[in-house]
């Protein structure tokens, strides 16, 4: 994909896309479907959104994969890319979502000596946004340049 056929709409299906991979558990392909995006989009704060968004999925790439080390330091990479970005941006709930990865993450958060990690499947969550970024654009995602 070029530039020039990355428009909103060509965002929009990426994004949800990525969405519906998450949910479905598939966070390593939501990482890629987002990697789509974040390459193509040439606005800083969305550039920002999916590098953080990105490093979310891959913590539970890495929590399955039973790494809890790699697990803790891309959870710490993820809240730190967020920082600087409105409360609720692209419709996600940026804290709570962080919230969702803590509560995910907890068994290798709760024992720093871990090594190695069990997933626990009623940790996952799914993805909710409170609006559409692409027809509501509460906090400017949709005006800056794709």
């Amino acid at each position: 994909m070029t530039l020039d056929d990355f428009d909103l709409e060509t965002e929009r299906q990426i994004y949800f896309e990525g969405i519906r991979q998450f949910n479905e558990g598939d966070f390593f392909e939501a990482h890629d479907t987002w990697e789509e995006a974040w390459h193509q989009v040439r606005d800083r704060r969305r550039e920002k959104f999916y590098r953080a968004t990105i490093k979310g999925a891959v913590t539970l790439v890495l929590l399955r994969q039973g790494r809890a080390v790699g697990t803790r330091q891309v959870f710490v990479d993820c809240v730190n890319e967020y920082e600087g970005l409105p409360d609720v941006f692209m419709g996600l709930n940026i804290p709570k979502h962080i919230e969702h990865l803590r509560h995910a993450i907890r068994p290798a958060i709760d024992d720093l000596e871990a090594k190695h990690v069990q997933i626990e499947p009623a940790r996952l969550f799914q993805i909710e946004l409170e609006y559409d970024p692409f027809e509501e654009s509460r906090n400017g995602e949709n005006t800056a340049r794709v």
